[in-house]
């Protein structure tokens, strides 16, 4: 996606806003950010053209949810073309509890973050779905015991 204009110190500010609660109206984003309403609204609706808001979202707790155990999943492919790269990710991410997926330079060729119920929850997961896929060659799996921070906003 090609960006057609620099962000300057009123867009950062913005996303900054944003990224802390999107569900502010849009009335206390502008004042936040020393803009007028509809300019505030033209900004944020150009940052979304362009690519870098790429959607609102909610972070929900995992543990209310009933997906308290997080899995990280290290996987090795038996082949590293382009296009069993691109399958492996579009296979596994796909997969409901599979919540990230990072194709890595390295031993390992993928990192997936898995939130399951449990281990029995991980192993039918394991069984099922991932070690089905025929170009996975090497697995290794931990268990996160602590989430000491979890942030999606990004420095800006």
């Amino acid at each position: 996606m090609t960006r057609d204009k620099k962000l300057d110190d009123v867009d950062l500010k913005i996303m900054r806003v944003l990224q802390q609660n999107a569900r502010l109206e849009i009335t206390h984003v502008a004042t936040k950010v020393g803009r007028c309403t509809s300019a505030t609204m033209e900004r944020i609706e150009h940052l979304q053209e362009q690519g870098y808001i790429r959607r609102f979202t909610a972070i929900i707790d995992r543990k209310l949810v009933g997906r308290p155990t997080l899995m990280v999943a290290l996987v090795k492919l038996k082949s590293h073309n382009i296009e069993l790269l691109e399958e492996f990710a579009a296979l596994i991410g796909a997969e409901p509890e599979v919540q990230v997926v990072l194709h890595l330079a390295g031993e390992f060729d993928f990192l997936l973050q898995v939130s399951v119920r449990d281990s029995a929850d991980y192993k039918y997961f394991l069984e099922h779905k991932l070690c089905t896929l025929p170009m996975v060659d090497k697995l290794h799996s931990s268990m996160v015991i602590e989430e000491y921070k979890m942030e999606p906003a990004l420095p800006l």
